[in-house]
């Protein structure tokens, strides 16, 4: 009896050591349900009777990250003032683009939806005053030689008494941009500033 008891840990060690070999060869029940053995190493393996479903194969289309385009202030556009004169003493207003930004969101089948922003600032001169000034900020949205969208609107602010200057900000939303090839550029400008991106001020 004792030496029944000392052998049996290696009998029972043997199903183990088959659930490391894929089952001994045993894929199943002729019915078709998991075997004992499986469900035994279901449990043993995965805590569960059983196993977790396989991770799908990643598609080529997922494996491809979508790079949000920068925001290019086009080339004159960056500012616009306003003078009565030509010494520095004569200006009167000058609005200004300080920062820019972007969010893209993938619609599918390689477009995304884009969100351009834009935060500038009013500024007094010595010969302004008081009072509300404006420019009309276009954002133009291109991809290679064909234009994807272009959006105008109006941005500044009101100077009160005693204040040399106040912030504005603006977002351009909606803006699909379909699949396609050709590098997408995304290029703002206040008043007259040309279509052509100043580069060296990428942001």
């Amino acid at each position: 009896m004792s030496e029944m008891l000392l052998r049996r840990p290696s009998l029972l060690a043997l199903p183990f050591l088959c659930l490391g070999l894929a089952g001994c060869g045993s894929s199943g029940s002729s019915s078709g349900q998991p075997s004992a053995m499986q469900t035994l190493g279901n449990v043993v393996m995965f805590q569960s009777t059983t196993p977790p479903p396989a991770e799908p194969l990643p598609r080529d289309d997922q494996d491809e990250q979508l790079v949000c385009p920068e925001v290019i202030i086009a080339d004159g556009g960056a500012a616009l003032r306003a003078q009565s004169g030509q010494d520095s003493g004569s200006l009167r207003h000058q609005i200004s683009i300080l920062n820019v930004a972007r969010e893209c969101t993938p619609t599918g089948n390689g477009g995304y939806r884009l969100k351009v922003g834009v935060e500038g600032r009013v500024l007094l001169g010595p010969a302004g005053g008081p009072g509300t000034y404006g420019a009309t900020l276009t954002t133009t949205v291109t991809r290679g030689t064909t234009q994807v969208a272009r959006r105008a609107a109006r941005v500044g602010g009101t100077i009160a008494s005693g204040q040399g200057g106040t912030d504005f900000s603006h977002v351009e939303d909606g803006i699909i941009v379909p699949a396609g090839r050709g590098e997408v550029e995304i290029i703002v400008s206040l008043g007259s500033g040309s279509a052509t991106p100043a580069r060296s001020r990428r942001r």
